[in-house]
């Protein structure tokens, strides 16, 4: 007799049945995909808004140990001084970010830097006797601070944009640091309506922080949730900026002042898109993010706001729009200023409105 064998037919896939899954994985992959970038995002802002309201906080505690609000940076300069001989142009000073680091917890950067020691440009100059050398002066100078970076920016390696060096001033230049980038900042504190165009170092732009004169909580007679304290800018587009100052603090190019603040003389993420990067009318003098339709702000009160693109704005066309020269609740220019604007300014007087 014939044995019959039974062949048992091992379970499998067939081609089609194969492409039919990979199609499904892949279809499901691609709705998931946005799902997942939305929520990382999301995370990204919320570490921002973080961000913002601790360096808010740091800057009420600065207020409440010395009486001021920080200026946005240093200005003046001793006729005997040895790296500057008493002149402010291209002569490297502190920002407010080197001065609130003992409340940031980084008291050790600061007494190693000697901010209450020594100026920016001695020490860019080699004379804290601590940072001799060009290695160990831009070590402290790129130690890079989470705090003062927004997770959602794409800088590749957290310096100070290059349009934005330290080039060309007169401590670096002492150094041989070259063109030095700084670690970089994607928040700048508030200048108000200062434009540069028309207006002269020392002039009161009506934000909180300015060189010429460190200004207090009273000072805000508008209120401190309808004034903003800080706010961001990218690094990837509108060059952003540095916590340790300022190169030329007479300035408005690209190393001046606005390297550590910024003003709603431009509009926010101006124009959107695309961006035009400027020092004077546009981004890089104001704000900006990489955050989808805004960017988030720190108002006096320490809170935080997401502020959108679309909030009323309107531009300085002429002198009947030169922010800077209106006196405070002047009603001539009621119907002049913006919702954006009088929320830079600390005391023109006017309703604020819904932002």
């Amino acid at each position: 007799m014939k044995r019959q064998l039974s062949l048992q037919r091992r379970p499998g896939f067939t081609l089609v049945e194969l492409l039919v899954v990979i199609a499904i994985i892949g279809t499901l992959v691609a709705l998931l995909l946005p799902a997942v970038q939305g929520a990382r995002e999301s995370a990204r802002r919320m570490q921002c808004t973080n961000n913002l309201h601790n360096l808010a906080i740091a800057i009420h505690n600065y207020h409440d140990a010395l009486g001021t609000f920080p200026n946005s940076h240093f200005y003046a300069v001793a006729t005997n001084d040895t790296v500057c001989g008493g002149t402010a142009t291209s002569c490297e000073q502190w920002g407010w970010g080197a001065l609130i680091l003992p409340y940031i917890e980084q008291t050790n950067l600061h007494n190693q830097l000697g901010v209450t020691s020594y100026s920016l440009h001695h020490v860019l100059a080699g004379q804290n006797p601590g940072l001799k050398n060009a290695a160990a002066i831009s070590s402290a100078l790129q130690i890079k601070l989470p705090l003062f970076i927004c997770p959602t920016d794409s800088n590749p390696n957290g310096n100070v944009n290059a349009t934005r060096h330290f080039g060309g001033g007169l401590g670096t230049s002492m150094s041989g640091l070259g063109n030095f980038q700084p670690s970089m900042s994607n928040y700048m504190v508030s200048r108000g309506t200062d434009s540069r165009v028309r207006g002269t170092l020392g002039q009161d732009s009506h934000g909180v922080f300015m060189e010429s004169a460190s200004k207090q909580m009273k000072d805000i007679i508008d209120g401190t949730s309808n004034t903003l304290m800080l706010g961001e800018r990218d690094s990837m587009i509108c060059h952003g900026g540095t916590w340790i100052g300022v190169r030329n603090p007479a300035g408005t190019a690209g190393q001046g002042f606005y390297v550590v603040t910024g003003t709603v003389h431009a509009r926010l993420n101006q124009p959107d898109p695309p961006i035009t990067y400027s020092n004077t009318t546009g981004c890089g003098s104001g704000f900006s993010s990489l955050h989808i339709g805004g960017a988030n702000f720190a108002l006096c009160d320490g809170s935080v706001r997401y502020i959108n693109n679309n909030i009323e704005f309107k531009a300085d066309t002429g002198t009947l729009h030169d922010y800077d020269v209106h006196t405070p609740r002047n009603q001539n220019y009621v119907n002049i200023y913006s919702v954006y604007s009088r929320l830079g300014r600390r005391n023109d007087g006017f309703p604020l409105g819904d932002f």
